[in-house]
């Protein structure tokens, strides 16, 4: 019985952290950076994208000119961008739970281009208020990374 003490108010936590990156969380990133950082790319704007849409952390790790040799290679394998989506069954999740330890929201995307799509793998930070991608690769690739 002690048991269930402890572990009722952990499980109804967890629920509870997962309902509300669901239903606030996700809904944020997406409309706040997945959408207008989908728009830049598509727009040719890749430089924007890079200044507005990542983190200090990620522009550290990446200088623009790899970026845009990055993007570059996306165009060329996967053709002009259509659209970037969440990926239903992986969406973001992680960061603000107690029992993470993580900073970080990890997410799936879909990244469709003309000719074929792929799924991509995020981490998305708040940096001064905002969401900003912290890192990415193919999903599952981590011996692989690539810039999407």
């Amino acid at each position: 019985m002690e048991s269930l003490v402890v572990i009722v108010p952990v499980a109804i936590y967890g629920v509870y952290v997962q309902y509300r990156t669901a239903t606030r969380i996700n809904p944020e990133i997406l409309k706040t950076l997945v959408q207008p950082y989908t728009m830049a790319l598509q727009a040719g704007d890749h430089a924007a994208a890079y200044q507005r849409f990542t983190s200090a952390g990620f522009r550290m790790a990446h200088s623009l000119e790899m970026y845009l040799q990055a993007q570059q290679i996306n165009l060329a394998e996967f053709g002009p961008l259509v659209e970037i989506t969440l990926k239903e069954n992986d969406p973001f999740q992680s960061a603000g739970n107690l029992f993470s330890g993580r900073r970080d929201y990890q997410g799936g995307l879909v990244w469709r281009g003309q000719r074929r799509e792929t799924w991509v793998n995020w981490e998305v930070v708040r940096e001064d208020g905002t969401f900003k991608i912290d890192a990415m690769e193919i999903f599952h690739e981590h011996l692989m990374p690539r810039m999407f």
